[in-house]
């Protein structure tokens, strides 16, 4: 594993905004986002005076990893919360936002207006991801013992979450898979127990997204496994 220790969350974040800021300078257009709260400072300061102007001067096409199926407005919403903290200032006219239609109100039908509005964009891969990790493994709406894990032949998928009792959308595993870039944001010392079952090999959602493709593991001392390097 790719560990990038760093002292704190902060830490992590601002090493974050780094990584994504300079991948854009090198070229990056395609660049996928996950919600949760640990990004949402990430996103603040991405969509803030001076990088908002800066990333605004490339083209870039923003696409949300995965989605609650809630309204847009919901405080639940991944989309909605990345226009209150990415785009707080407004979407820089140079660039896109693929994100999931939930007020289709069909999960199947959000997922394939989702991989038609790809294709319409010309995305063929992506350049960055930023994944998050829960603690049972999961990564996106990939949870464990879900269907969608057997799907390999979409761009995006509808999966109802039994533990959760409700649907989700969200980006399939070859596409996550085929990514130049993955950088995993895993701060504090519930990840630790989770980052040191994947490197005994423990088969969870995000080993499989991960394992085998270049993966950058963003974390801080809390969240760092036995003996792992600074």
């Amino acid at each position: 594993m790719n560990l990038r220790i760093f002292d704190t969350p902060q830490d992590a974040l601002a090493a974050t905004a780094r990584t994504i800021i300079q991948r854009v300078n090198a070229g990056a257009r395609t660049i996928a986002l996950s919600g949760g709260e640990t990004p949402k400072p990430l996103y603040a300061a991405l969509g803030a005076t001076p990088i908002r102007e800066e990333l605004a001067e490339l083209p870039i096409t923003w696409v949300v990893v995965d989605e609650r199926y809630v309204p847009i407005e919901h405080p639940d919403s991944n989309a909605g919360m990345m226009q209150k903290t990415l785009f707080a200032n407004g979407l820089s006219p140079s660039h896109r936002f693929l994100r999931f239609r939930t007020e289709l109100n069909d999960p199947a039908a959000t997922a394939r207006a989702f991989e038609d509005e790809w294709r319409t964009l010309g995305i063929t891969t992506l350049d960055l991801v930023l994944l998050g990790m829960g603690d049972d493994g999961h990564t996106a709406s990939l949870f464990p013992g879900t269907p969608v894990l057997e799907v390999e032949d979409r761009i995006a998928a509808e999966v109802y979450v039994p533990r959760l009792d409700s649907w989700r959308v969200t980006l399939t595993k070859p596409i996550l898979r085929a990514a130049t870039l993955r950088l995993v944001l895993a701060p504090g010392a519930k990840k630790k127990p989770v980052l040191e079952a994947l490197q005994s090999g423990t088969d969870y959602p995000i080993a499989q997204v991960t394992s085998g493709a270049e993966t950058w593991w963003m974390i801080d001392r809390g969240a760092a496994p036995e003996g792992a390097a600074a």
